[in-house]
């Protein structure tokens, strides 16, 4: 029984500490400037500003990926040599696509929400798409010839 009666008179003091912190806390809110009531954490008068530079927010591309990786995908796919075939309709095999476009690969498909065409890894440079539209080809084609 003492354990508990101890517990008990902890839990009343806390809540005491608690509605009398609460009403100072209030009265010093309400009442700035009085003697003993010191500047809450909320409050930002009289703290000088930082100066801290903001960088220019980046340019983005299609599903909100920077247009960084857009334009490393366009550099190395120039020169990379990247072939296509058809192995069956509405299929498409994407040979020698360079690294950075294999990050893109579901991006450059039109797939942002993950509906549309799914590629799938062939190979470390490859890349197999099915269920293709002629328009998600040619979109495909371009995006991957440099275009």
């Amino acid at each position: 029984m003492p354990l508990v009666a101890a517990l008990a008179e902890i839990v009343s003091f806390t809540m005491l500490a608690a509605t009398v912190g609460g009403d100072v806390g209030a009265y010093c809110h309400n009442n700035p400037g009085v003697k003993g009531c010191k500047r809450g954490a909320t409050s930002m008068g009289s703290i000088p500003r930082m100066m801290v530079s903001v960088a220019k927010r980046q340019d983005v591309g299609p599903c909100n990926v920077p247009k960084y990786n857009f334009d490393q995908c366009h550099e190395q796919a120039v020169s990379a040599g990247i072939t296509s075939s058809i192995p069956s309709p509405g299929e498409a095999r994407f040979d020698n696509v360079p690294p950075a476009c294999m990050d893109l690969s579901v991006v450059l498909a039109g797939g942002c929400t993950g509906d549309g065409p799914r590629p799938e890894p062939c190979g470390s440079a490859c890349l197999h798409y099915t269920g293709l539209t002629d328009e998600d080809f040619a979109t495909l084609s371009n995006a991957l010839n440099g275009k």
